[in-house]
């Protein structure tokens, strides 16, 4: 038995010689050169944080909730109780690069498909048959649903961890939930498909907490509107590099060709350790210098910060775009890279649907609510909504001629 330090939770974070065979795993080591936020530090200079230690983080949690639940009296089996744990370890493995920027333009599948590849067949070498299969089954519903609605729901520990510890290093006070509330007021509700997570009425007002601050990173972090533009950048980039290499103009490294062009993420999983961070940023490095523009235009624009001018859009859409194109092209920019439309939007609690199978439950005098019917307000109603916005980014450059200019062709 391990224990070590996480600025994030007040009692050392205890690491079993299970998990820590998992951790000593180099695929798992790999999640050390991932950051957690990718370039959310332009914004928030703290957010250099790891997906190793949110990893580490969510089975932290997993492993406080499962040891209630069976303190309560509920009865866990032992496989069950590690596959559900180590699957809250190993969820983030199949990650890449950059957040998602890599996964939604040279990737060809997504990283929970890398993920599950990665454990069937790295992880089983240090699991074993039984508890690899086991962790597998967690992810693909093969158990009892409060086994997967600990590692993917609306409140699982995934997004418990991730909250707090993105708000602790970005410096913001909007994700310090009430965790230890919503650990100790968790239950099992029994159903005709098996066991469901609940919460006792006690601990409905953490709950109502965690959804707020949902709301409140995701509209002050994960989308403000610089990460948003530098995240967009990275899209166009990465999309250049796309182009370039389908025509013939681009070299990459083989590992990073292989992955590209494989046809499933079982062919890949030897060449996906070496896709992290250093490789990614040192590609960009070279790409600044190489003698593609707009390839070196905007890796520059990622090593140096320099932004793009969000734009949001509140009026009409077309005029505004088609005219920012039109000087895009005027300068040089190729408005395909250079005009970029994001459409951020979230909806904090979904659905708003007490027959819904992923409602968030309280046990309430013996009987079963979904969340917000038990509230004394209309918060979590309103927060069922959708709230959206729509963006516009171009380089500073256009945005002056513009300003000067204004629609008039």
């Amino acid at each position: 038995m391990k224990h070590i330090r996480d600025p994030i939770y007040s009692e050392f974070v205890e690491i079993d010689d299970l998990a820590l065979k998992v951790i000593s795993h180099p695929y798992f080591q790999r999640m050390r050169r991932i950051g957690h936020l990718g370039l959310a530090h332009y914004v928030y200079p703290g957010a250099t944080h790891t997906r190793f230690s949110h990893m580490i983080g969510a089975h932290h949690l997993a492993t406080k909730f499962l040891r209630t639940l069976r303190r309560k009296g509920y009865v866990i089996p032992e496989d069950l109780y590690n596959a559900t744990r180590m699957a809250a370890l190993l969820h983030d493995v199949g990650h890449t690069s950059l957040s998602h920027a890599l996964e939604f333009t040279l990737l060809p599948f997504s990283h929970e498909e890398m993920g599950k590849a990665i454990i069937d067949v790295k992880f089983r070498e240090v699991l074993g048959d039984e508890l690899t299969d086991g962790v597998l089954g967690v992810f693909n519903g093969g158990f009892e649903p409060f086994t997967r609605e600990l590692v993917e729901s609306q409140m699982d520990v995934d997004r418990l961890d991730y909250l707090r510890r993105d708000a602790y290093y970005c410096g913001v006070n909007y994700g310090l939930v009430d965790v230890e509330r919503i650990v100790q007021a968790v239950e099992l509700h029994r159903t005709p498909q098996g066991r469901t997570l609940a919460v006792s009425e006690k601990g409905v007002f953490a709950v109502e907490s965690y959804i707020i601050a949902r709301y409140l990173m995701y509209w002050s972090v994960y989308y403000h509107k610089t990460n948003l533009g530098f995240q967009a950048i990275l899209f166009s980039l990465f999309k250049r590099v796309k182009d370039l290499y389908s025509n013939g103009s681009l070299t990459l490294p083989p590992s990073l060709r292989k992955i590209m062009e494989a046809p499933s993420p079982y062919d890949v999983i030897e060449e996906f350790y070496d896709l992290d961070d250093p490789l990614i940023f040192s590609l960009i490095k070279e790409w600044s210098g190489g003698g593609d523009g707009t390839l070196s235009d905007l890796s520059r624009r990622i090593l140096n910060r320099i932004r793009f001018k969000a734009v949001e859009v509140e009026g009409e859409f077309l005029p505004l775009y088609n005219r920012l194109r039109e000087i895009c092209e005027e300068l040089g920019f190729p408005h395909e890279y250079y005009l970029i439309e994001r459409n951020p939007k979230d909806v904090a609690y979904s659905p708003y649907d007490p027959d819904s199978s992923d409602r968030i439950k309280v046990i309430k005098g013996g009987r079963v609510y979904e969340l917000s019917s038990v509230l004394p307000t209309d918060t979590l109603k309103s927060l069922s909504r959708e709230v959206a916005k729509k963006y516009l980014f171009v380089p500073y450059e256009c945005w002056k001629v513009f300003n000067q200019t204004g629609h008039r062709a």
